[in-house]
């Protein structure tokens, strides 16, 4: 009877010990199968990942490469090359005014662009000639030497003014299209006759000679500060033994053109005169090494730019108004500077 027990117990030890070890073995060799699921579940979504973007893999790129033309590129290149040309020459102080400018110079042919293949231009003024490149990530000006600019630059200058650099690309000749070209020209010519009508249109006041002088003074200096501080000066000073710094207005019977003279060196002589609707003025450049190796400019303005700019809050039409009534003509500004050396005064 004991034997049986015992026997019974290790039976019972056997087939105890034989399920824990099926147990666990089964539990062991699961384990192995679920890591594999989570790596292949892994490898399969940075799979797919990757196929997604090998899908198109230049989309970023031609995102940033589609978002201006080449010739706004070569725009954007050519002005930031510019830039300092333009500080000295026509005394601009922002992106603003320099896009303004090169705007003006394309349109009235002061400055052409030429467009020699899909990515090369030369631009031309009376200073020579440089070559502009359009590259994948920069844009190249050669001239004396090379200026690169990468496009993410540009960009960051020029992105406020998309849409007026996008209408100068209208003055671009495209050389290698005679079609293109001729369209070019027909639609270029076709603005100006909407624009000179449009211009004609508008209200613009029956400007005094004073007035103008002084709106051509404005335009000269680039602000107002030059002919605010020459005007005021003769109007208070006493003492004209220093001229320097004072202004007066004139007429050359020679050449049909009114001027007017800030009495420094010959920079400061502005000649204008009034052509319908068109201010012309012509004033040293001083882009030369001195006065005298510097040439001469001639610009064409829209009245109506100077008005916009000058002349259409009551604050500036009182100021401009103030500063024609304090202008002196030549011959009353002759007449108190004898009056001064004579101690009259």
């Amino acid at each position: 009877m004991k034997k049986k027990a015992i026997w019974s117990i290790v039976l019972a030890l056997v087939v105890v010990g034989v399920c824990l070890g099926i147990f666990f073995n089964k539990r062991q060799q699961a384990l192995p199968v679920k890591q594999d699921k989570q790596n292949a579940v892994g490898l399969s979504i940075k799979k797919n990942e990757h196929n997604n973007q090998n899908d198109n893999p230049e989309s970023e790129q031609s995102s940033s490469s589609d978002e201006y033309s080449t010739d706004e590129w070569m725009l954007m290149g050519y002005m930031a090359y510019a830039h300092d040309n333009y500080v000295q020459s026509r005394h601009i102080k922002n992106n603003a005014e320099l896009v303004d400018d090169v705007q003006e110079n394309l349109s009235d042919g002061d400055l052409t662009a030429d467009k020699k293949s899909d990515t090369t231009y030369t631009l031309t003024n009376k200073f020579g000639s440089v070559n502009v490149e359009v590259e994948d990530d920069d844009v190249k000006v050669t001239g004396d030497g090379t200026t690169v600019n990468s496009k993410s630059e540009l960009k960051e200058k020029f992105a406020s003014y998309s849409d007026e650099i996008k209408g100068m690309t209208k003055s671009i000749n495209n050389g290698g299209n005679d079609n293109s070209t001729k369209d070019s020209k027909r639609g270029s010519n076709s603005e100006k006759k909407d624009s000179a009508s449009t211009s004609s249109n508008e209200s613009i006041p029956n400007f005094s000679v004073k007035q103008l002088a002084v709106l051509a003074g404005f335009y000269r200096g680039g602000d107002e500060s030059w002919v605010t501080d020459c005007i005021n000066k003769t109007a208070k000073t006493k003492d004209f033994t220093v001229l320097t710094g004072t202004m007066c207005y004139g007429y050359n019977k020679k050449t049909g053109d009114y001027f007017i003279d800030g009495h420094g060196d010959d920079t400061t002589i502005v000649d204008f005169k009034r052509e319908g609707d068109i201010l012309i003025t012509k004033h040293n450049d001083l882009t030369g090494s001195s006065v005298a190796s510097s040439p001469m400019v001639i610009k064409k303005v829209p009245l109506s730019k100077l008005v916009a700019k000058y002349y259409s809050t009551p604050q500036q039409k009182a100021k401009v108004d103030d500063l024609a009534n304090k202008l002196l003509d030549q011959q009353q500004y002759h007449a108190k500077v004898n009056a001064t050396s004579k101690g009259e005064n």
